[in-house]
């Protein structure tokens, strides 16, 4: 009898063991199932919730847009951009809003497309750079440590070569300016 007992309870232990392999491949299947179910109803419940990207939005904006998409534009083709450095670095002295005196050294290059407007920025880089000293000299150390500190002074110091320019060849010539090395002591 206690055979016939053990013999039972082996039986249900190897059932139990092949029951529990068969909860395993279903609940497998069933995320499984449940994952591609997700991919495939979240799209349309995304476009529902958010809107569909691609659509045509429905303002004036839209309409505008589209009227302005029927005007053929022509593709601008600009020439390529012509560096010139404005060298030797400059330093400059300038106090911070605390009255202490730092310094600045600033590498310049400035940009042209036309290779006469160039050549005519190399022979006036002595007046640039002399404009340059007293625009920076008039920014405060503490508000050129800034992104947009540097952006202003950048901004002014394009405005102070441009004028330079005119005045020697009636021209802006220089585009933009990009500072290459920007040290602050």
């Amino acid at each position: 009898m206690a055979d016939e007992d053990n013999d039972e309870a082996v039986a249900g232990k190897q059932t139990n063991s092949g029951g529990g392999l068969v909860k395993t491949l279903a609940s497998g299947a069933g995320i499984f199932a449940a994952v591609l179910l997700a991919q495939i109803v979240s799209p349309p419940i995304t476009r529902m919730l958010y809107g569909d990207p691609n659509a045509a939005p429905e303002s004036e904006a839209a309409v505008d847009e589209a009227a302005m998409e029927e005007v053929a534009v022509e593709p601008i083709n600009l020439d390529p951009a012509l560096y010139v450095p404005l060298d030797p670095a400059l330093v400059v002295s300038v106090m911070s809003q605390s009255g202490e005196s730092h310094f600045l050294q600033i590498n310049v290059q400035a940009m042209s497309r036309v290779q006469e407007h160039a050549d005519a920025i190399r022979d006036h880089a002595p007046a640039i750079r002399n404009s340059f000293l007293f625009v920076i000299s008039k920014h405060s150390y503490d508000d050129v440590l800034s992104p947009e500190g540097k952006e202003a002074l950048r901004r002014a110091m394009v405005a102070a070569a441009q004028e330079v320019m005119r005045q020697n060849i009636g021209e802006a010539a220089v585009e933009d300016l990009f500072f290459t090395s920007f040290v602050a002591q």
